[in-house]
């Protein structure tokens, strides 16, 4: 059984319970667990920073089901309903959607903390969280439920300083070892 908390160095105490639900619910059934199943569990400090996104189609795209408020911050507004591929930058997208594509296909937790939201004009600092999460009703992991932490106060607006890199580690589900990458 995979250790999240022990493979990845979560700083914000929100992350680090959101790791916990999910790893327990992990553990419970033997299989990553739906959203559906660990919204109960999920309160409204994890809610404010949470999204959830489901894969679709060939090529893969990654549209976004539901977002807390602190994910709208960063985008000014609701992005529930769009797809990545359209909020990302063309320049962005092969990082991200690599990353995204990972969680699901291998699937692994992917904990990324520096540099967030990199490709703006004003990138933030903070720290997110990708936890692979299978469909209610066909099990299928299918879907991702992610949160994330930044310090921006508007978007493309930061406080404090601000990381010239990320490292995201990778911790699959099957067991084998952990990497990390660090870049930009």
């Amino acid at each position: 059984m995979i250790d999240v908390i022990a493979a990845a160095q979560i700083q914000d105490a929100r992350l680090l319970a959101l790791a916990t639900h999910w790893q327990d619910a992990l553990e419970d059934a033997g299989t990553p667990p739906s959203f559906e199943q660990l919204q109960p569990r999920l309160g409204p400090d994890l809610l404010n920073i949470h999204w959830l996104v489901e894969e679709q189609g060939h090529p893969r795209r990654f549209r976004y089901l539901s977002i807390g408020e602190h994910v709208k911050l960063a985008y000014g507004g609701s992005i529930v309903g769009r797809y990545l591929d359209e909020l990302v930058k063309r320049s962005a997208q092969p990082r991200v959607m690599g990353y995204f594509d990972t969680a699901i296909s291998r699937p692994a937790v992917v904990h990324i903390a520096g540099r967030v939201y990199a490709e703006a004009t004003r990138p933030a600092s903070g720290e997110r969280l990708l936890l692979p999460i299978a469909d209610e009703k066909t099990g299928r992991v299918s879907r991702i439920l992610g949160a994330t932490t930044h310090s921006w106060v508007s978007p493309n607006n930061p406080s404090g300083p601000v990381p010239i890199r990320q490292v995201r580690t990778y911790i699959p589900l099957d067991g084998t070892d952990s990497w990390s990458e660090t870049s930009l």
